[in-house]
């Protein structure tokens, strides 16, 4: 027999190159006709330069060149993703720095491509030469899919890069060049309002412009509020030896627990020797520092403790200036109750005065609009000023909530139709379901939090409800202000819808208790049926649904595909096994696409419907069919997106039947 010829990779990527031309027309020119071939890796590729039509760029938002990436490996791996990048680089500026288009021949390499490019910060537009698109305006709808399908305003954690960082990088620039100089500086803030990122921000500026010596102190961590006032001193301490010796990395250090136990007073001198003994100026962020206060959340000690780490730390600062050394510090939080009060337990408070009481209030107007509008381009959307505008306002600015309130848009505007302008009208409706199905949540964990380390703002919040400021204290008014709960200017009244939704709630939570007699409150607080507790419950199991619906994609994908192997029934294909539950018209409209990407597409429903269809692959993983089936039916109810109210019973329903799935999975 025969053996088949086997075809050059260098053959095979100019045969692609030449076959997407046609496709490309329209599109973009190439900016050169023949293809660079290089070697990276131990692999052959092939390149491209395109520019971009101008209707295709304003889709994209690019205004430079593309890179177009050939590569002719069945079975794709990350250093594709990798060697585009470094080609973007090489550039020198000419290429599109955050979007590169990769050809390929892995029929699973689409969604594979999309993840890796995104670790690295690059929107990969992947076009699967298997089934390439035979004219221009089918691979502009491919291309444009890919991209506009990914969300960019989910954003859950810090952000600090230069794409995610808006309107404080002047804040963060002059709060660097002050922590050079000996100065204590506070990021104070309600919940979610962005302190952590800005605190991230300064430590980058500072190792990267500064000769300096960087310490970062996490107080939200369980080994660092359960220290002892003598035991953070001298993990300091030791944090500082550590960043001043020369493997340490641009001079970082992050506190942890003390090697060494000392006394108070020696662990006071430690930290002061330290201080003399570096050769930099000590920068020392202290991060979640409401764990270390008396109003702390999780621990008794810090009602004296505070005052005693406070009161030698003062010195130690003090010592370090009157010796000629540097050592400045940025405090973040939310209360800035405990640095305002005379004393605490009848004793003189060592941190008045010492720490400013300076707020990171909600972004400006502006650059909340320059915000939606910029992101909104990578995910087809275009926003008016006025659009944008109504988003901001009922987000009252803040970054976190306008980026869910314009991920909600988002996942409820059909790709296909990208991109378009979302008009006023349909924002304002989409913006009230954001804040009716999930706004409010979010506004109410964040105003219960405050309340309960800062409790005497809960008064003078809710009488700024009904409009009525008679006996608010001044420094109250001034101080709801500074977090952004009420307007910064004219009449007193909530500052945002998001605002106004979440008081209204808690309001009410309040009469009801009231109406229950004396007792309920605390009734209910046993009970963990407390709107403030549930919210926090709630953001519990969304995260737990979304975990475990993620992890059963992947074992059902898995555990297909063996099926289909070990049975090799092509038409028994776990693509075709999950085509099968779907309905007519979605089952036409996603055939084209492989089985990672199809599976990502289905609902709930669908994929419980997938498994039990196929229960002799599963039935060793969850062993009772019909339990199986109640389970999924109770936790595809979500009780917390419907109209009446979800009680705690229907979150510990929830609860109960997401451990036992998971219970399942673990088991395996």
């Amino acid at each position: 027999m025969t053996e088949p010829t086997r075809i050059e990779p260098t053959k095979q990527l100019q045969d692609m190159v030449a076959r997407m031309r046609k496709p490309f027309e329209g599109v973009a020119t190439f900016a050169s006709q023949e293809p660079q071939i290089i070697t990276r890796e131990k692999g052959v590729y092939a390149y491209l330069f395109v520019r971009p039509t101008r209707r295709f760029a304003s889709a994209l938002s690019v205004d430079r060149e593309l890179l177009v990436l050939f590569t002719s490996f069945n079975e794709q791996q990350q250093r594709t993703v990798k060697i585009a990048k470094e080609l973007i680089n090489e550039s020198t500026g000419r290429l599109e720095s955050t979007v590169a288009i990769i050809v390929h021949k892995d029929p699973e390499g689409n969604l594979k491509l999309t993840k890796w490019g995104r670790s690295l910060g690059i929107a990969v537009l992947p076009v699967f030469f298997g089934r390439l698109p035979s004219n221009s305006e089918e691979l502009s709808k491919q291309l444009c899919y890919e991209l506009f399908s990914h969300d960019p305003f989910d954003v859950t954690g810090p952000v600090s890069d230069d794409e995610n960082f808006f309107g404080r990088r002047n804040e963060a620039l002059d709060l660097a060049r002050k922590l050079q100089g000996g100065q204590i500086r506070a990021c104070l803030g309600i919940r979610k309002i962005g302190k952590t990122s800005v605190i991230n921000r300064v430590i980058n500026e500072c190792r990267l412009h500064y000769d300096c010596l960087c310490i970062f102190v996490d107080c939200s961590k369980d080994e660092l509020w359960s220290l002892s006032a003598e035991q953070l001193l001298t993990s300091m301490a030791e944090a500082i030896l550590k960043a001043s010796e020369a493997t340490a990395l641009d001079g970082y250090s992050v506190v942890s627990e003390p090697a060494s136990k000392r006394t108070l007073t020696d662990a006071t001198k430690t930290l002061l020797d330290a201080i003399l003994g570096a050769t930099k100026p000590v920068i020392v962020f202290i991060d979640e520092v409401d764990y270390i206060t008396p109003g702390s959340p999780t621990s008794e000690y810090w009602r004296d403790g505070f005052n005693k780490f406070w009161r030698n730390f003062r010195s130690v600062y003090q010592e370090a200036a009157r010796s000629g050394r540097t050592i400045s510090v940025m405090i973040g939080g939310v209360s800035a109750k405990w640095f305002v009060v005379d004393t605490i337990e009848k004793i003189e408070n060592a941190a008045l005065a010492l720490v400013p009481e300076e707020y990171l209030s909600p972004l400006d107007r502006n650059a909340t609009i320059a915000m939606i509008r910029k992101i909104s381009k990578t995910a087809g959307l275009s926003f008016s000023n006025d659009s944008a505008d109504a988003i901001a306002a009922a987000c009252s600015d803040m970054p976190f909530w306008v980026r869910k309130a314009c991920s909600y848009i988002h996942r409820n505007t059909e790709i296909s139709k990208r991109p378009t302008t979302v008009d006023l009208p349909t924002t304002s409706t989409l913006v009230e379901k954001f804040i009716t199905n999930e706004g409010t949540t979010l506004a109410h964990v964040a105003i219960s939090h405050l309340f309960r380390v800062y409790p005497e703002l809960r008064d003078p919040c809710i009488k700024t409800l009904a409009g009525n400021v008679t006996g608010i204290s001044p420094v109250h008014l001034s101080t709801l202000r500074k977090y952004g709960i009420i307007s910064p200017t004219g009449a007193v009244k909530a500052s945002g819808s998001m605002f106004l939704e979440a008081l209204k709630t808690y309001q009410a939570t309040i009469d009801s208790e009231e109406q229950q007699g004396p007792g309920a409150a605390e009734q209910m607080s046993k009970e963990g049926s407390s709107l403030a507790e549930w919210a926090e419950e709630l953001a519990v199991v969304s995260k737990t649904r979304n975990m475990l619906e993620k992890r059963m994609r992947q074992i059902a994908l898995n555990f297909l595909r063996a099926d289909a192997i070990a049975k090799k029934q092509p038409k028994g294909s776990a693509k075709n096994r999950i085509l099968a539950v779907m309905a007519e018209e979605r089952k036409h409209r996603l055939k084209e696409l492989a089985s990672d990407e199809l599976i990502e597409k289905l609902f709930w429903k669908e994929l419980a419907a997938l498994i039990v269809k196929e229960w002799q692959v599963f039935a060793d993983v969850f062993a009772d069919r019909k339990r199986f089936q109640e389970s999924c039916d109770i936790i595809n109810d979500r009780p917390d997106t419907h109209a009446k109210d979800a009680d705690v019973a229907d979150i510990a329903l929830q609860r109960r039947e997401l451990d036992w799935l998971t219970d399942r999975l673990n088991a395996m």
